[in-house]
């Protein structure tokens, strides 16, 4: 673990040497009596030369960071890496700064949650907005608005799509496009109003009208990029409401029709309402002052905020954070407040995912002449039989955490597909029941068997050369852990977890990043799964579906979603994927 040594200034590496890192945190560090910059860790050389000609060491890798060398790693990297970069150096035993986002998905806030305590250092997070005077000025004054009742979250660009290299604008890079950068910012300010506030109703809508014009991209970002193109979105909208009736507005906008950047948060409460508009962030299509005003039984009081240089949030974020180091009680918050936003999150795209596609007729998956040269599977239900597993180690782990009652086993098997934490989310039971779920599938996994035929269709499909890929709702370790144990992973070319994607089905991340490792088109792809959100995942990423009804489903669901395939044993499928002549062969 990391010691200090004295009570000199903290010693800093700064891992990233993009643009966050050259125009944000080196030169505030720099000029902060505070830290001492030890090191930038970028595994580009040509980053490594322009830091070494600024006089910074530098690393190819944060595994070369000595712990006893370094007090704090402050992430400064594409937000794919985010979670990644943490977790290795907490384990490492060194504390960690990220500001947003601190991870792109449920999973990943749990491998930071262990690697915390794995690692005994401290996982510190947060937007720098927080440290605005003016935010920190509705904050204080939140309290003279009365009981909380309803939050507006705002940040609308009037020219702002960045370019960050191309990362920004992809999915699998970033996460998600505004909501995922700005909607971060905005919940992670809003973060002491909401509290441990768990939403229970979610509703959110996406579109891209600018995402490609030129004319708006963020000009103000010397990122050399000069093209923009991607699959995320310019503006998200969204309504969350948690079970005290507390409601939150959200809106993210890289761009829009308006002359200027505005941000607003409105803080409605019983006895009044605090209203702030301003402008966030760096872009010089700013608001010239920020405007705080107080409305009490008709009156409108204009409560006076003091200006501030652009940025300095970040030198006030930068003067608090070695108290919170050294606070014991830091230990643990970041986790539990990047938990509730990437919750947020995470719960409005797939809103927004099933809403556009109830809104629209599906789109019609592009007609191929031939077999398919790829499968990709979902894996419960469909290579394993796991139900009676499944059964036994969600019942354990609703008597473990919930305690007495009937465990709604049934209403879990409807939600297959899915990634555990997102099921308990719609069931609306404790997260905490993945730990023993986790622990019980893992011990009886002995019991899990393949279904009869599956070990003869995957090694027809090796023989005759069609790639096979498996996109599962479990992690990725258990699930080449359980092939593994059953002989059949060397006869997968890849597999891929829920917790190794931005978002889990039934959005069409995973089913797109299989298509990206086995490097063929949607057209040349089919997918077959167990469960209406395998079939909502391949429709989404352009793939045929196909509905696998051999094992423990709920076949009239499965068929009303219209798969373009049925397949009642595993050797169907070999005839759909090989000429006749090849499946005899």
């Amino acid at each position: 673990m990391s010691q200090r040594t004295g009570r000199g200034p903290l010693r800093v590496a700064v891992v990233g040497a993009g643009w966050a890192a050259r125009s944000i945190w080196l030169p505030r560090l720099t000029a902060h009596p505070a830290y001492r910059v030890v090191a930038v860790v970028d595994p580009d050389p040509q980053a490594r030369e322009a830091a070494s000609r600024d006089a910074f060491p530098t690393l190819a890798s944060v595994r070369d960071l000595a712990p006893d060398t370094v007090d704090l790693v402050v992430v400064a990297v594409p937000n794919h890496l985010h979670a990644a970069v943490a977790e290795t150096v907490l384990g490492a035993g060194v504390p960690v700064f990220v500001e947003k986002p601190v991870c792109l998905s449920s999973a990943e806030v749990d491998r930071l949650a262990a690697a915390e305590s794995a690692g005994g250092a401290v996982l510190l997070a947060g937007s720098a907005a927080r440290f605005r005077t003016d935010v920190r000025t509705v904050l204080e004054l939140a309290e003279s608005v009365g009981t909380v009742r309803h939050v507006s979250l705002g940040w609308v660009r009037a020219q702002g799509v960045p370019g960050g290299a191309g990362w920004f604008t992809q999915a699998r890079l970033s996460g998600g496009g505004a909501l995922m950068d700005l909607g971060w910012h905005l919940l992670d300010v809003a973060g002491p109003l909401l509290g441990n506030a768990k939403f229970r109703h979610v509703l959110g809508t996406v579109s891209n009208d600018f995402l490609t014009d030129g004319a708006a991209r963020a000009g103000w970002r010397k990122d050399g990029t000069t093209e923009i193109s991607g699959d995320v979105e310019d503006t998200a909208r969204g309504f969350l409401v948690a079970p005290d009736g507390l409601s939150v507005s959200v809106t993210a906008c890289w761009a829009s029709h308006r002359p200027d950047d505005v941000t607003t948060l409105v803080v409605e409460g019983s006895t009044g309402t605090l209203s702030l508009s301003c402008t966030f962030g760096f872009s010089p299509a700013r608001q010239e002052h920020s405007v705080l005003t107080l409305t009490q039984r008709g009156q409108e009081t204009v409560v006076p905020v003091s200006g501030e240089l652009v940025g300095a949030e970040y030198d006030r974020l930068l003067d608090g954070l070695p108290t919170l180091l050294a606070d014991p009680a830091s230990r643990g918050l970041a986790v539990r407040e990047a938990a509730r936003n990437v919750d947020a999150i995470e719960r409005l795209y797939n809103s927004a995912e099933s809403t556009r596609r109830t809104a629209r007729p599906a789109a019609p998956v592009p007609h191929r002449d031939g077999p398919p040269l790829a499968v990709v599977f979902d894996l419960d239900g469909v290579v394993v039989d796991s139900f009676e597993v499944m059964r036994q180690a969600f019942t354990l782990a609703y008597r473990e955490v919930v305690g007495d009652g009937e465990p709604p086993f049934e209403e879990y098997n409807r939600h297959l597909g899915r990634y555990f934490p997102d099921i308990m989310r719609i069931m609306d039971l404790p997260l905490e029941m993945e730990g023993p779920f986790v622990r019980e599938s893992t011990r009886l996994a002995n019991r899990v068997t393949l279904f009869p035929g599956v070990h003869d269709l995957l090694r027809l499909l090796r023989h005759r050369g069609v790639k096979c890929a498996v996109a599962t709702g479990k992690a990725g370790w258990r699930a080449r852990s359980l092939l593994d144990r059953l002989g059949v992973l060397p006869l997968f070319d890849h597999v891929i977890g829920s917790d190794e994607v931005a978002r889990p089905k039934p959005a069409p991340d995973i089913v797109l990043r299989a298509l990206d490792l086995l490097r063929v088109d949607a057209e040349e792809a089919i997918m077959v799964g167990d469960a209406v959100t395998d079939l909502a995942a391949a429709r989404d990423a352009g793939v045929a579906a196909a509905a696998a009804l051999w094992g423990e489903t709920d076949e009239r669901s499965l068929l009303a979603a219209a798969p373009e395939h049925t397949l009642r044993k595993p050797a169907d499928l070999a005839d759909l994927c090989l000429p006749a002549e090849a499946a005899l062969a």
